[in-house]
């Protein structure tokens, strides 16, 4: 007798023999024999009280085939915990007993604890019903033509193949979690086909791999008769897709990739898009890999571009380095503009490595300020850092450099301008970012006419462009004294920017001086034009001066009586003919007129002028679309969140969907001109 039982003295056996086992086994343990007490306990399968006790002791073997006769999942799941700290050779043991006993996913557990044979712990996880784990742990150590071979047969029909890949894993949705299983099990076989380069076979199961993530139930939470987004002209859900033409793949069947419950998220969905591509693109179907990318944001904009992908119609002004032209993207329709940074770097034969650390200075400036999403930021829509490649949206509108014109520009009209710059430059300073390069040819208007800050970061490839005239003049008159004396740009520095700005826009005149300007609008900027930056306002503090509100604009200038001719707006302030006049309606009172005109919400129609209960409007420009009467504007509903809450509350009750606009630019705006007759 060599085991715990030989601890047991002769009286102890003796009340073992007449039912004491609770007690001499606590009587054992406090004598510090917890083996022995362990034993005790087993005799009358408390194996609950016995793990612990096999713990204490320090032998967690017998604990582990504790944990298996009780069935408790909690302590199985301790004691494996305390297995995989253990030496090799006790896992080895610990693993021999699990097979044994048919618990071949807990025994890959232990087989997956260090460098075990992959192929053992593939064959565990087989075992255990877990084909997509074992081709996991083949993969990982590089055993791909093996892997590929677990996963087969291929649920390429996963609803009614889902059971040949199931999970342990316990799902109150069994037949989402198949379909999960399915997806993960496909998408996996598309990326090990690729790897032995079989691109046909990877384009296959990727393509099926999106199909069972499509085909999956909706989440037990979802609202199946929650209405389709809001389409132009009110159709409802988005247009049929055509089917494919003779000899072509059938791609469109991948360029959904939205996912019901399970475990794939945004990162995955991109990752299985991208192996698409890379399989469409291997068989020649460049335009095709270029699509999936676009419908699934999945990287498209940082992808290669395809030969022919850009169709360039016009060259344009430099903006800021090399060449810049206006032209389609193929891919997406959209107008943008192609800026080739590089274009005069080899002929002034500037040294490499510093090019390319200028422009990824630019890019890292640009990318950090384009994650801002500020209506007033130009979005980056591609920056390839070694091609120096930079695309951005085409802008509708002119640059503010053709509105810096004599006379000059009306005050509410100049100060609601530089307002909106303003903004974006405070969001920026809020999180450390400096702009650096406000120079008015760089910096264009969009459909609505609201100026758009170029990227930020250009002045890191200031030296990279030969000195044009333009751009020189504004060098001189539009930057910071620091800045042309050769200092680093800051948020100061800005803020004398877009002081400058606002003084040329309103004097017409870039060389202008302040004394041009009347006394009351002079004092507004004197200390933003100050040459020592320690004395002027951050970008708040002086956006807060300039905003304007249009209840109280004619207070820019003398007062003058309002002209006899009916419907005539003041010439103070008002820009002529081109504005549209809205009578407002008699259901608005005064304070929820006064709250909404003193508003400056981006997304609302901006307003020119106001006399009394007569209101001049901005024009839309042409390509702008509204909503149908009968469209479903609900999907829209979440873009009032940005007003203030005085203004919600008056729009809410007069908002239906003909007041939504879509403009050339891509953004939804609320129509005032349908809003205030309301």
């Amino acid at each position: 007798m060599s085991g715990p039982e030989s601890l047991l003295s002769a009286e102890q056996r003796e009340r073992l023999a007449r039912g004491a086992h609770e007690a001499v086994a606590a009587e054992l343990a406090a004598a510090g024999q917890p083996a022995a007490a362990a034993w005790v306990l087993e005799q009358i399968w408390d194996f609950s009280n016995a793990h612990h006790r096999w713990l204490a002791a320090g032998r967690p073997l017998d604990a582990l085939r504790c944990a298996l006769e009780a069935g408790r999942p909690d302590l199985l799941d301790q004691t494996l915990a305390l297995l995989e700290q253990r030496p090799r050779g006790e896992r080895d043991a610990a693993v021999t007993l699990l097979q044994r006993r048919g618990r071949h996913g807990e025994a890959a557990r232990l087989l997956a604890a260090d460098d075990a044979d992959p192929v053992a712990r593939a064959r565990a996880l087989v075992r255990a019903g877990d084909r997509l784990g074992a081709a996991r742990a083949l993969a990982g150590a590089g055993l791909v033509r093996e892997a590929l071979a677990a996963l087969e047969p291929l649920p390429e029909d996963h609803a009614a193949n889902a059971t040949g890949v199931a999970s342990s894993a316990v799902t109150a949705n069994p037949t989402a979690a198949a379909g999960s299983t399915a997806a993960a099990t496909l998408a996996l076989a598309a990326r090990l086909a690729w790897e032995l380069g079989d691109a046909e076979a990877s384009v296959r199961h990727a393509q099926a791999a999106m199909r069972a993530r499509e085909a999956r139930p909706p989440a037990p939470d979802a609202d199946p008769n929650r209405p389709a987004p809001p389409s132009i002209g009110g159709t409802r859900g988005p247009p049929p897709r055509p089917g494919p033409r003779r000899g072509e793949l059938p791609v469109p069947e991948a360029m959904s990739l939205a996912t019901g419950p399970g475990e794939h998220g945004a990162e995955d969905r991109a990752e299985l898009a991208r192996v698409l591509a890379r399989g469409l693109a291997a068989l020649g179907h460049e335009l095709a890999a270029q699509l999936v990318l676009q419908a699934t944001g999945a990287g498209a904009a940082g992808a290669a571009a395809v030969p022919g992908r850009y169709r360039v119609r016009r060259a344009v002004t430099a903006s800021f380095s090399g060449a810049a032209y206006e032209g389609l993207d193929r891919v997406t329709q959209q107008e943008v503009e192609l800026h080739l940074l590089l274009a005069e770097v080899q002929d002034a034969g500037l040294e490499a490595a510093g090019v390319q650390a200028a422009i990824a200075a630019f890019a890292r400036r640009a990318e950090a300020a384009a994650q801002l999403a500020h209506p007033a930021i130009r979005p980056l829509l591609r920056f390839d850092r070694d091609a120096g490649l930079l695309i951005l949206p085409h802008a509708d509108g002119p640059s503010l450099r053709a509105l810096i014109r004599a006379p000059g520009m009306p005050p509410a009209r100049a100060r609601a301008l530089v307002s909106f710059l303003l903004d974006a430059l405070a969001a920026a300073h809020a999180r450390g970012l400096v702009h650096g390069s406000l120079l008015p040819a760089q910096i264009v208007c969009d459909a609505v006419g609201r100026p758009l800050l170029g990227p930020f970061g250009a002045d890191e490839i200031a030296g990279l462009v030969a000195t044009r005239t333009g751009a020189l003049e504004e060098l001189l008159t539009i930057t910071a004294p620091e800045l042309r004396a050769g200092g680093r740009p800051s948020a100061a520095s800005d803020v004398y920017s877009a002081a400058a700005l606002l003084l040329a826009l309103r004097t017409g005149n870039l060389a202008a001086e302040a004394d041009r300007l009347p006394a009351p609008e002079r004092a507004l900027i004197a200390d933003a034009l100050d040459p020592d930056p320690a004395r002027r306002p951050d970008a708040a503090t002086l956006l807060q001066r300039l905003r304007v509100r249009v209840a109280d604009a004619r207070e820019l200038a003398p007062h003058a009586a309002l002209p006899a001719v009916p419907k005539t707006m003041s010439e103070q302030t008002a820009l002529g003919a081109g504005g549209v006049v809205v009578e407002v309606a008699a259901s608005w009172t005064e304070p929820e007129l006064d709250a909404l005109l003193a508003g400056d919400a981006p997304r609302l129609q901006p307003v020119l002028d106001r006399d009394g209960r007569r209101v001049v409007l901005a024009p839309w420009p042409d390509g702008c679309r509204r909503l149908a009467d009968d469209a479903d504007a609900g999907a829209l509903a979440g873009l009032l969140a940005d007003l203030a809450p005085p203004v919600r509350a008056a729009l809410q009750p007069r908002l239906r969907p003909s007041a939504w606009v879509h403009t050339p630019g891509g953004e939804w705006m609320l129509a005032l001109d349908d809003l205030l007759a309301r």
